[in-house]
């Protein structure tokens, strides 16, 4: 009677290991599929600031040829070379300060405060430049036209214009309810 208590016990032993293994096996698989399904928006919000840094390399050199081969004042050109490089400097130290690239390495509430920090920031910067584009689209339309002589033409040039303005501002719509959509719903992830 004796073996076979001994021997029970071993069996539910060896159970017991064996169930044990099973459910952290599963607690694996669980965890890399929880992470593959933030992964995808978590992509989308890193793919945001990686164009969002893109555009800003790219305006610097667009901005002087556009300058020197229309002969535009060169202050043009500083001023949005450095709204630029303020812009580039803010989102690669928000990026960093945030951790942005690693962002599912962290708990919950450490991914929760960097998605909610880097929607403020993005809120934030679109709020704060707003002022300069409107200055630079002033700038442009009083720019060109000063240099059209035609009633036709000037017409021609703000209706461009104003089209091409209300494009912009219905892209950048777009664009804040997508980067939005893409927050919350790795924030809907992380409170589920």
């Amino acid at each position: 009677m004796e073996r076979n208590i001994v021997e029970e016990l071993e069996e539910l032993k060896t159970g017991y290991n064996a169930l044990k293994a099973q459910m952290k096996q599963q607690e694996r698989l669980n965890e890399r599929f929880f992470k593959a399904a933030r992964h995808r928006p978590v992509q989308a919000v890193n793919k945001k600031i990686r164009n969002r840094m893109i555009l800003d390399v790219l305006t610097l050199p667009i901005i002087w040829i556009i300058c020197i081969a229309t002969h535009w004042p060169l202050l043009f050109g500083v001023l949005v070379s450095l709204w630029t490089m303020t812009d580039l400097g803010a989102t690669i130290w928000i990026n960093r300060k945030l951790g942005m690239d690693h962002l599912l390495d962290g708990d919950t509430r450490t991914v929760t405060h960097a998605i909610t920090s880097y929607r403020r920031f993005y809120r934030r910067a679109l709020t704060i430049s707003i002022i300069p584009c409107i200055a630079m689209i002033t700038y442009i339309f009083i720019e060109l036209l000063d240099r059209v002589e035609t009633s036709a033409n000037r017409n021609l040039i703000i209706v461009i214009g104003i089209a091409y303005t209300l494009a912009a501002i219905i892209i950048t719509g777009v664009q804040y309810r997508r980067h939005n959509k893409a927050c919350d719903d790795l924030l809907n992830e992380f409170e589920e």
